[in-house]
């Protein structure tokens, strides 16, 4: 009986190296845009249906076309993916979706399918690269998801479109505000990762002291 090797899940997109908040990469939707829990929600969904699945169709282009037009044809099928994305969005979130929905395009020639494809993704396994990839996608979310809620309690008042008290800053909408909390969360998310490495690289030094 011939064993399967299993499917190995790096965690690495969820936080290590979040798109957002440690690379820098797809910040303008949520800088502008993630200014409620709803659009939070757009947008991240946006992202999957656009990118993901966008990275799980392109992984059949052959490796031996020229590079540059892989590319193109990465951004040539995101376009399509954008069609069905934003017609499913405006049928569930019609006013959100319409106010936002140039950042939504924007997520057509985003980095993670752009760049991600071809320096991590597509040299691994497929099923390993899509579980992979799903974590990226994953740690948009968080971005996305931390950023909205934040921003439409300071400036709205309420939590998932439920009022809890007054605005408390009204400005927390605006873009200025949002790319000043998205450095904040990006520098607590390097700090907790960079403690965490620490941590393993003292416990690494004292194993092998100890042997």
């Amino acid at each position: 009986m011939i064993n399967k090797p299993s499917i190995k899940v790096s965690p690495d997109g969820l936080f290590r190296q979040n798109i957002v908040l440690m690379s820098g990469l797809v910040t303008a939707p949520i800088i502008v845009a993630a200014t409620t829990f709803e659009h939070a929600l757009i947008l991240t969904l946006s992202f999957l249906l656009i990118s993901y699945t966008s990275i799980l169709i392109c992984r059949f282009i052959p490796r031996k076309i020229v590079y540059t037009v892989r590319i193109l044809l990465y951004a040539a099928v995101a376009a399509v993916m954008y069609i069905p994305t934003a017609l499913l969005l405006h049928a569930l979130f019609p006013a959100a979706t319409s106010e936002i929905s140039i950042y939504i395009a924007i997520i057509v020639v985003n980095s993670l399918l752009l760049a991600k494809t071809e320096s991590r993704f597509y040299l691994m396994p497929y099923g390993e690269m899509a579980l992979d990839a799903l974590v990226y996608v994953l740690g948009y979310a968080v971005a996305a998801f931390a950023v909205g809620m934040i921003r439409e309690f300071l400036a709205f008042g309420s939590l998932f479109g439920l009022r809890v008290c007054d605005p408390i800053m009204p400005a927390a909408k605006t873009p200025f505000f949002g790319f000043i909390l998205l450095g904040i969360l990006a520098a607590v998310c390097r700090a907790i990762t960079t403690r965490r490495r620490r941590r393993a690289e003292r416990a690494e030094a004292i194993r092998k002291g100890a042997e």
